[in-house]
């Protein structure tokens, strides 16, 4: 069987409080995306001198708690290497920052949602059949931990996925680039503890309210599917188990 390689672009890491939960971030993508056929490697995004493009069949660009509006050294890079990711179609999978900072480049503001915090576990509504993949629900549920937001759909894509809080919480280019706002790498125990050491920033209530949701089923490893399967299926490259 032949093997995809998937590079995950690191933009932050888990706070050694909540660490010991469920590991950093490359335990937390490894556990959703590690699997027969699929080769995972890692790289540094904040890093001075980004990856060939072609050193990965596709790449996954994660959360961070920056915005893509924040006037950081490697901002511009992440988002120098992300334009020419779109122009050669490399295939490409976004979540949260990633979902926009991909949206950014293609020239959607990003800026703070009108109801502010967005947590706890959110049901999507699946507003397109993405391209390439198998049917997919009406629906799927994963945990969301943002303030930041698209604007809009980005130019050339398809809305993919939307919620009352965030309307452009999912979307696809073509067949190459897929994008979710929410995060399908955290678990339970640790948004819980992400949501409570953060209570004087996001308010008791609305906490508390999150902490309620976080006992409902998840679909994170169905998203994280997709997401491989996009990646898959865009390089041309046979995944036995993606189907």
């Amino acid at each position: 069987m032949e093997t995809v390689r998937v590079g995950v672009l690191l933009l932050d890491s888990i706070d050694v409080e909540q660490r010991s939960i469920a590991g950093n971030y490359d335990s937390l993508f490894s556990t959703i995306l590690k699997k027969p056929g699929v080769d995972l490697a890692f790289y540094d995004g904040r890093a001075d001198e980004l990856p060939d493009h072609h050193e990965c069949n596709g790449w996954i660009i994660p959360g961070s708690r920056q915005s893509v509006y924040d006037n950081l050294p490697w901002i511009a890079p992440m988002k120098a290497w992300t334009a020419e990711a779109l122009n050669l179609r490399t295939p490409l999978a976004g979540v949260c920052f990633g979902h926009q900072l991909i949206g950014n480049v293609l020239g959607t503001p990003v800026s703070k949602s009108n109801f502010g915090w967005n947590i706890g576990a959110i049901n999507y509504e699946v507003k397109s059949q993405p391209r390439g993949l198998c049917e997919v629900p009406e629906r799927f549920r994963i945990i969301a931990s943002h303030q930041d937001q698209l604007e809009a759909i980005p130019d050339g894509a398809t809305l993919f996925a939307s919620s009352e809080r965030c309307p452009v919480a999912g979307y696809t280019i073509d067949d190459n680039v897929l994008c979710v706002q929410a995060h399908p790498e955290f678990v339970p125990g640790l948004a819980s503890s992400l949501y409570q050491a953060r209570v004087a920033r996001i308010g008791e209530d609305h906490v508390q309210a999150a902490l309620g949701t976080l006992n409902q089923r998840l679909d994170r490893h169905l998203v994280a599917n997709w997401m491989l399967a996009t990646i898959w299926r865009a390089s041309q490259t046979r995944i036995g188990v993606l189907t």
